[in-house]
């Protein structure tokens, strides 16, 4: 008899448990699909240019390594699109074009930084030549704020809460030292803690050494490509390890379902971005 109760209270414990975790799964479900679906509200008020413009940003996004960030919690940030402006030109025409480019851009990541997304430009520190190279970054606020909070001691030391503002995370990122700077890359991109502790290391010994340090590299894909674009430097020969493993394993779960996804809504005219971005959970 007692037996018997104490088998009906564990199984009583496993169906609340289960419970829970399914009622936290939906929720987690739901909360990403209306982020997404605050993207496409926003895109729909944008006009044509904005649109065009928005549309080329979220599908590069998405068949690059930024999936790990819109779709899954893999990556707190992520690069998207890379310009090199011609900020510094001293043709007016040619001037006036780069300032009008770098306007609209700003505008339309401005509209699409909703829900639990903000999307930057970021200059990088140096100018080249006559350019100014940039970047378009995303954002998951939540996963950024974990990583603030995780790495507590090293970003206040620049005076970062994990309440802070990802632009402001980036920007003093970009413009510190080296290898602190390399070091907040490492954690915004999500690499493992002992693959950006070598990146950083191997930095240091190279700079004293002047050799290079061998290393190798993990390769994630993504869905433009199999290897370049979610990839971290680890020692040369060193194992992949249990961390490298999930981080992989939880990756291609995402792209599956992105392929899956991304499939539905193509045609041989074109993609239609919003509604992949509206379907995507």
């Amino acid at each position: 008899m007692i037996t018997k109760i104490i088998l009906q209270k564990k199984v009583a414990v496993f169906k609340i448990t289960a419970t829970i975790i399914t009622c936290v799964t939906i929720c987690y479900l739901q909360s990403c699909n209306k982020h997404h679906k605050a993207i496409s509200n926003s895109y729909k008020k944008m006009n044509p240019v904005e649109k065009q413009l928005a549309s080329g940003l979220l599908l590069t996004a998405l068949d690059h390594e930024a999936l790990y960030t819109l779709m899954d919690t893999l990556k707190p940030m992520s690069s998207v699109q890379y310009y090199r402006m011609p900020l510094y030109s001293i043709n007016e025409q040619q001037k006036d074009s780069a300032q009008q480019a770098v306007e609209i851009i700003q505008k339309v990541i401005n509209k699409l930084s909703v829900g639990d997304f903000q999307f930057v430009l970021n200059p990088f520190e140096k100018p080249d030549s006559i350019y100014r190279n940039m970047e378009v970054y995303v954002f998951r606020k939540s996963s950024l704020k974990k990583v603030l909070r995780k790495y507590a001691d090293f970003y206040y030391k620049w005076g970062l809460s994990p309440n802070a503002n990802a632009a402001t995370v980036l920007a003093i990122t970009e413009y510190e030292k080296k290898y602190d700077r390399w070091r907040s890359y490492g954690y915004l991109f999500g690499y493992p803690d002992y693959a950006v502790d070598f990146f950083v290391s191997a930095g240091m010994q190279q700079d004293s050494t002047k050799e290079f340090v061998k290393r190798d590299f993990f390769q994630i894909p993504v869905y433009a490509n199999s290897a370049g674009h979610f990839t971290y430097a680890m020692p040369k020969g060193f194992m992949p390890s249990q961390t490298d493993s999930s981080i992989y394993n939880k990756a291609m779960v995402t792209l599956l379902k992105y392929k899956h996804i991304r499939e539905k809504f193509a045609s041989k005219e074109k993609l239609n971005t919003v509604k992949i971005l509206k379907k995507i959970k």
